[in-house]
């Protein structure tokens, strides 16, 4: 790789021309034309190298978002289903675009992402120090680019595996306009009868009854218009939504902690996002437009029983309306500037009936801090908008910057910020880089926290000061390295007031946080018929209550990770590979003793010991895949096989009383809960046509 291969704008879109040419052959007086056309729309068609690689990988079930664990710096924040943790920061604080555009969400709760593999073109994670394109955000930006359909006559391709079934939809309608769409469906019903009682690994009743199986889906689609050959025009769309239902007896966990929520339960999420964008180009910059709708919603209901209660319930509704701009411009081969604005038009709505918990991710027993039950219902415009401008400079043949700020203003909150963004690159050599950033970032609050009646509205928003020195080194035979270290500051995050002159407040700012580690990732690119990766990392993350001045672990800090990725073309007709995982033992916090609950008579909560102040034994897993070309009624197909932790580890992520064996506040019993599962076998098969 050349080090001009190297210099690429820092987070930019960069300006793609349009290639044609004309081949001529003169026989006597005959003369031939040939014309070969080229549509700009095409070079963004096929997926990347490396989301191709994530695609393969094994334990990410085809899916490149998922396999992202697999990356530096990431961790899943609570057990290998939850969202991910970046470099030492709250799930919370990341944001996740989508073709420019907010998403509702994009990882299912039952843990695989919400795209077919199909659809992503590309997929960057900015884990810290990202540029002035992005807003609201103080941990790591998920950008995700769905690639342009395919000039082709229509095909379909029918996926089904144990745990996921569906269909993909592609072609051309004319010569300047093609689409795709795709539907999945989960099969996790299939594994579950109404009316089921689950069991514990030890074969034992645990009092909770399928009412409805956990279940999900979602669709996308994208229309693509080819105007000429400085123009396109795209529609998307895209949805999702996740439910499970199920009945909690006396014997339930649940109802033993907390005899309230006895009854029914159900849960549902969705939502649906529609965006135009237009693109126009030319030789020396790229617009870019985009005009979109975003309505979310989530619904929680427990405790309803029949003739005794309606039980309680938490909604939270959000639509938003989203205008955006980029431009980009070349100004010379020195210099080029990068414009953001977009303003946001957010109208969330919260309606509830519950107790009232106040507790932040500071609290190892949030479930325990019930409080007055409480109803109500509200709605605010959480209106923002910003304006970013970045400069990028080619200092000399050796150097080159990009000096950005941007302007973000919160309505809700009444609050503008001003941040500076930097990044310098030095080449050392044609295949060696030095790079360092530095930028400060902010995100408003979650809006739990600052609705009135159950929050704060005065609470400052979050903000964060970002750093990153890091080298990077392309070697022979397409191998590569890189080692990056960073540091993190994070300010003004929310404390619940359990007590004091100021508990009316509910929440203050009085809370603290810091981050920092080193990454180091080896990779091979495909040669030989096999690549690979190996990454590990050093982290560490605190949060300090300011408000007594005591420093703890954060929950999801995770000193160290290393993964390994292996795959290789075994023929023309098999390949396969590994990911081995292993990571330091999860933070939690001990149970040190048994007390009374005092709503109820015979009925016993745990007392906690120092908060995150103990871990779990070393987590670490394997998964194994192997894929295998084939045909169906001459039709292309290909059989996929996933086994998951192959070696049956039992990883441990949490822990509570034993609620059947403890009797008294002298039965100290604790029960621990695997992270997620055994040995799960997958077959898959899809097919073209």
């Amino acid at each position: 790789m050349t080090r001009s291969s190297l210099k690429k704008p820092f987070a930019l879109s960069p300006i793609m021309l349009c290639m044609a040419f004309q081949i001529q052959a003169n026989t006597n007086a005959d003369i031939e034309h040939i014309e070969v056309h080229y549509k700009r729309s095409s070079i963004t068609s096929e997926i990347t190298e490396d989301t191709e690689k994530l695609i393969e990988m094994p334990g990410a079930m085809g899916d490149p978002l998922r396999a992202v664990y697999a990356l530096p710096g990431v961790v899943a924040a609570g057990g290998s289903m939850s969202e991910p943790a970046v470099r030492g920061s709250s799930p919370s604080d990341n944001m996740f675009e989508v073709d420019f555009m907010p998403a509702g969400y994009i990882f299912h709760d039952f843990g695989s992402s919400i795209f077919n593999r199909y659809i992503i073109q590309d997929f960057q994670l900015y884990s810290a120090g990202y540029g002035s394109s992005y807003s609201n955000a103080t941990g790591a930006v998920f950008d995700v680019t769905l690639r342009n359909p395919k000039y082709q006559p229509i095909t379909t391709t029918l996926d089904l595996t144990m745990f996921n079934a569906g269909v993909f939809v592609e072609g051309q309608l004319s010569d300047s306009t093609a689409f795709y769409v795709s539907g999945r469906k989960s099969t996790l019903p299939l594994f579950f009868e109404e009316g089921e009682e689950l069991e514990d690994d030890d074969g034992e009743p645990t009092g909770v009854i399928i009412n409805d199986a956990p279940d999900d889906h979602d669709y996308q689609g994208k229309f693509l218009w080819d105007i000429n050959a400085n123009n396109t025009l795209t529609f998307n769309f895209t949805g999702a939504e996740d439910s499970a239902a199920a009945g909690f007896n006396e014997r339930s966990e649940l109802a033993q902690k907390t005899p309230e929520f006895q009854g029914d339960a159900r849960f549902i999420r969705e939502f649906n996002s529609q965006n135009v964008l237009w693109d126009h180009y030319n030789d020396k910059l790229h617009l870019r437009v985009g005009i979109g709708a975003l309505d979310h919603s989530g619904r929680l209901e427990y405790g309803r029983r029949a003739t005794v209660s309606a039980g309680y319930f938490e909604e939270e509704s959000e639509k938003q309306y989203t205008y955006k701009a980029r431009l980009n411009y070349r100004i010379n081969p020195a210099h080029q500037l990068v414009l953001d604005a977009a303003y946001f038009d957010n109208e969330t709505e919260y309606s509830y009936d519950t107790f009232q918990y106040l507790c932040t991710e500071l609290d190892p027993d949030c479930d325990l801090k019930k409080g007055e039950r409480i109803n109500g219902k509200r709605s605010i415009d959480i209106d923002s908008g910003f304006v970013g401008l970045a400069h990028i400079w080619q200092l000399s043949d050796d150097w080159q910057s990009e000096l950005g700020v941007q302007s973000q203003h919160n309505k809700y909150t009444d609050e503008t910020f001003t941040s500076p963004r930097l990044a310098i690159s030095y080449y050392v050599t044609e295949d060696s880089t030095i790079s360092a950033k530095a930028g400060r970032y902010n995100r408003m609050q979650n809006v739990e926290y600052i609705l009135p009646e159950i929050g704060n509205p005065k609470l400052k928003s979050q903000v964060s000061d970002h750093y990153t020195l890091g080298f990077s080194q392309q070697l022979e035979n397409e191998w590569s390295w890189s080692i990056e270290g960073y540091y993190k500051t994070m300010d003004d995050l929310p404390l619940a007031i359990d007590d004091g002159p100021n508990a009316a407040d509910l929440y203050s700012n009085d809370a603290e946080g810091r981050a920092y580690g080193v990454d180091l990732l080896i990779n091979k690119n495909k040669t030989d018929n096999w690549y690979g990766w190996v990454a590990l990392s050093y982290a560490k993350s605190e949060r300090t209550d300011l408000s007594q001045n005591i420093t703890r672990d954060y929950f999801a800090d995770t000193p160290l990770v290393f993964n390994a990725v292996f795959h290789y073309e075994i023929n023309e007709k098999w390949q396969g590979g590994f990911n081995f995982t292993a990571r330091s033992g999860q933070a939690y916090t001990p149970i040190v003793g048994v007390r009374e609950n005092p709503d109820h008579d015979g009925r016993f909560l745990p007392v906690y010991g120092e908060p995150f102040s103990e871990r779990f034994k070393v987590y670490h897993r394997l998964d194994i895949r192997f894929e295998r070309k084939t045909e169906l009624f001459g039709n292309d197909g290909k059989l996929i096989f996933e086994l998951m932790n192959a070696y049956g580890q039992e990883n441990i992520a949490y822990i509570d009383l034993d609620y059947d064996r403890v009797k008294s506040v002298n039965d100290l019993y604790i029960e621990e809960e695997e992270d997620d599962f055994s040995i799960r076998p997958s077959i898959g098969f899809s097919v073209t046509f």
